[in-house]
């Protein structure tokens, strides 16, 4: 009591040395450690160890099962700071560098669906485990997991939130390097069918919200622009002022040419673009409905699209691969393609000439105008494609179905 240990009382030098035998036999058999412990202590301790021997575990398995977690799960930290804070600082950051807005929001919309439910945990106390099952089971708007190819883009994006956690004394570990490394990805040149283009081009003009988006998607599939060169991220990045982004201003709709100037193509690619037909007629119908550039929300109406039509897997720059790929059949010679698209020859034969698309086929693409996209709402073909898209929700969400039935 009071910082000392209690010893115990006894009536008699036998009854003491019995005790003092017990002790020693206690010491011999056990050690001093067992032998100083009171009684509550040993119970807690004999039953712990019944605990650990019914689940097939020793002392030692579960102190090394103990190292090894505290290693990967928990940090060292000089200061506790929720997660929802961290993120908030990894916003401001990345828009005070510059980082396009488009982007940063993109990026930490993932980050706070992640987040949902763990807000104001801190972030040194997340484990490896925790985002890797989180990864894992992400699906696509159609209901399709991740492909290997986004789960290494997010595994990037969450990489460089810990990362500002690090700098900022928050975290000492990026949980990153603990998860399942994804290998080297091959390199494939993929284009949307010209019956997929159509859907998209149907799901785009199928609702007022969604043909916000024309004119940016107008612009890959039939002008050759990147996305990024659309978005003006270059321009917003060097904190040059709106005036400097990519507008209606740079699209001369009366002469079919688009100029992607300096501020905004990729270094040494600032090039003018001849327009095909059918792409002044798209954009001609984007500017009437107003669509603004840069667009807003363009990734969320495009998802919205792609749950329309069972769009299960969005192609990476795949608008502006399928103009690569049809405009060889337009042009009869490389050279012209490059002069609009904005790369070398050798990318264009080595990625897209190797496809070796039929130039009726090619041809096709450049016949999807506002005309045939209208006809196509009206026909019952269309009405099959959605149709069959919602039956495929409904299966894959069926929990989700019957909540909202309800």
């Amino acid at each position: 009591m009071n910082g000392h240990r209690l010893r115990p009382l006894v009536n008699s030098e036998d009854d003491a040395d019995k005790l003092l035998s017990k002790y020693k036999k206690d010491l011999k058999q056990a050690g001093e450690f067992w032998a100083r412990l009171s009684g509550s202590d040993r119970l807690e301790i004999t039953a712990t160890l019944t605990k650990i021997k019914e689940a097939g575990h020793t002392v030692t398995s579960v102190w090394a099962d103990w190292q090894r977690w505290k290693k990967d799960s928990q940090q060292t930290t000089t200061e506790p700071k929720a997660y929802e804070d961290v993120v908030a600082e990894f916003e401001t950051r990345k828009l005070a560098a510059g980082v396009g807005k488009r982007y940063v929001r993109e990026v930490v919309d993932l980050f706070k669906r992640f987040g949902t439910g763990r807000e104001r945990q801190n972030i040194h106390e997340i484990s490896p485990d925790d985002l890797q099952n989180w990864l894992n089971t992400q699906k696509t708007p159609a209901g399709k997991p991740w492909s290997l190819s986004t789960k290494k883009t997010n595994q990037i994006r969450f990489s460089s939130l810990w990362t500002v956690a690090i700098a900022k004394g928050w975290a000492s570990l990026n949980i990153i390097d603990r998860l399942e490394p994804i290998k080297r990805i091959g390199v494939t040149t993929q284009i949307f069918a010209n019956a997929t283009t159509l859907n998209i081009m149907a799901a785009i003009m199928s609702n007022k919200l969604t043909q916000a988006i024309l004119a940016p998607i107008t612009l890959g599939f039939f002008g050759c622009m990147r996305p990024e060169e659309i978005a003006s991220e270059k321009a917003i990045q060097e904190g040059l002022p709106a005036s400097k982004y990519f507008g209606w201003h740079d699209i001369d709709l009366k002469h079919g040419l688009v100029s992607v100037r300096v501020e905004i193509a990729k270094t040494g690619d600032e090039r003018t673009i001849r327009l095909q037909p059918c792409a002044v007629k798209w954009l001609t119908l984007a500017k009437e409905l107003g669509n603004p550039l840069p667009s807003v929300n363009e990734r969320r109406l495009i998802d919205e699209c792609c749950a329309l039509i069972g769009l299960e897997d969005w192609i990476h720059d795949g608008l502006r691969k399928n103009c690569a790929t049809h405009l060889r059949a337009v042009y009869k010679n490389d050279y012209d393609v490059i002069k609009d698209m904005g790369h070398s020859i050798r990318v264009l034969l080595g990625h897209y000439a190797a496809k070796r698309v039929p130039d009726e086929v090619s041809l096709e693409h450049w016949q999807i105008t506002p005309d045939k996209v209208a006809k196509y709402l009206a026909s019952q073909k269309w009405r099959d494609v959605v149709t069959a898209a919602s039956a495929l929700r409904q299966e894959q969400s069926p929990s989700e179905n019957a909540k909202s039935e309800s």
